[in-house]
């Protein structure tokens, strides 16, 4: 999707990303707090931040940032958090508020810089702790998810990788330990660095600009079905949702028409004023074999087009059981820690 933001970004000599990453503190299960928890999933307390240049080709290191955050409304660390940051409690107390550290970070990042992080959770965050506090929530300013494409030029289209396993994939040194917010921006940067210097610049340019999104926009809509007596009739009650454009209400033209492949239903279709959308409906059984169905759809970008046709691919060849599916380990992933809250592991797929 190209909205006014994105729509007229091409990478040139001298164009700026900034790639960042935050830790965030989470609220505790069951704990009642003097405000709605559901508000704010996570309080940060780091960012971290790495500026690039694009130049001849190629990008090259400018500078970086780091803000420690004292919390205001989650004051003790979470177990899952001080497990994987290695913080403690007394870490809390020291560090800036959070409107000084976001001023700083902001006046850090040029308004006409990329945004570039691993998965999209670091961007939500950010935004929901801006509306939280009372700040402008707006960023302005494009954003690049480096995961799906990481994964596309390392021959796994679809598969979500941690930075750790890109680090690794690229064998660069672990000069710094994971898990803190400066740390991690700085692999990221340098598994950004390593995806111009191993590719074909044209192409994976190519790949950034259709990828880029606007984070100030609502960018997926989701559809929960209700309970029904077969597959089909549950899949029946969200092809509807996913057949008219989630902003204008018109319909849809599909250039992918739906087709399913075991318990997913994938569809790629087009607005003529809002663009294209890719959608996935997947298929949910109750203890009673009663079904229900629940969709995304949301505006197709790179690694969606490349999910579909993949997809596609194997609809055509193995029909609706799929290719078989062999088990394998899965990487060590370097996600944000989760008990079922709002974390990096919940990523879109």
């Amino acid at each position: 999707m190209r909205s006014s933001l994105t729509a007229g970004i091409g990478i040139t000599d001298s164009t700026q990303f900034v790639i960042f990453d935050m830790e965030w503190n989470q609220p505790f299960p069951g704990k009642q707090y003097s405000f709605d928890a559901s508000n704010l999933k996570g309080e940060i307390i780091d960012i971290g931040a790495v500026k690039y240049r694009y130049e001849n080709g190629g990008v090259s290191r400018i500078s970086e940032f780091s803000a420690t955050i004292r919390p205001r409304c989650y004051k003790k660390l979470h177990y899952h958090v001080k497990k994987v940051t290695h913080k403690c409690n007394e870490d809390l107390k020291t560090g800036v508020s959070f409107e000084e550290a976001i001023n700083q970070f902001l006046d850090f990042c040029d308004s006409s810089c990329i945004l570039v992080g691993w998965g999209t959770s670091d961007p939500d965050m950010l935004k929901t702790n801006l509306k939280f506090f009372g700040l402008d929530s707006e960023l302005r300013r494009a954003f690049l998810d480096l995961q799906p494409i990481f994964s596309r030029f390392a021959g796994e289209k679809g598969k979500q990788r941690s930075v750790e396993y890109a680090v690794d994939y690229f064998k660069i040194p672990k000069d710094d330990t994971f898990h803190s917010a400066l740390a991690d921006a700085h692999y990221t940067a340098l598994v950004f660095g390593e995806l111009f210097e191993h590719n074909k610049t044209s192409e994976l340019l190519s790949v950034i600009t259709s990828s880029l999104v606007d984070p100030d926009i609502q960018l997926e809509f989701n559809y929960r079905g209700v309970e029904m007596p077969s597959v089909n009739e549950a899949i029946a009650s969200a092809s509807g949702f996913c057949a008219i454009c989630p902003i204008c209400s018109s319909n849809l033209k599909f250039s992918i028409p739906a087709f399913r492949i075991r318990k997913s239903v994938y569809s790629l279709s087009e607005c003529v004023e809002h663009g294209d959308f890719f959608s996935r409906t997947r298929i949910k059984k109750l203890k009673d074999k009663a079904y229900f169905a629940t969709a995304v759809l949301r505006y197709a970008t790179q690694p969606d087009y490349y999910l579909i046709a993949e997809k596609a691919e194997e609809f055509a060849k193995y029909g609706s059981k799929g290719a078989l599916i062999i088990p394998s380990t899965p990487d060590n992933v370097d996600l944000k820690p989760s008990s079922g809250e709002f974390t990096k592991e919940n990523q879109q797929a």
